[in-house]
């Protein structure tokens, strides 16, 4: 029980500096101005969405 306990620690830390990183990322994708445009950028969401269901199958 305490290694399930643990490993899901573990888990939950690992997402967290994942879900940290991407959040760093994106700021400084901002501070640099590398930003897309609305249209744009829900353009590359769909994209990159079909390509990780595609992936999956």
């Amino acid at each position: 029980m305490a290694y399930a306990l643990q490993d899901e620690k573990v888990r939950d830390t690992t997402n967290h500096e994942r879900l940290l990183k991407k959040l760093d990322r994106g700021i400084d994708d901002m501070e640099a101005r590398r930003e897309l445009p609305l249209t744009e950028a829900f353009v590359k969401i769909t994209e990159l969405r079909n390509k990780r269901r595609n992936a999956e199958v």
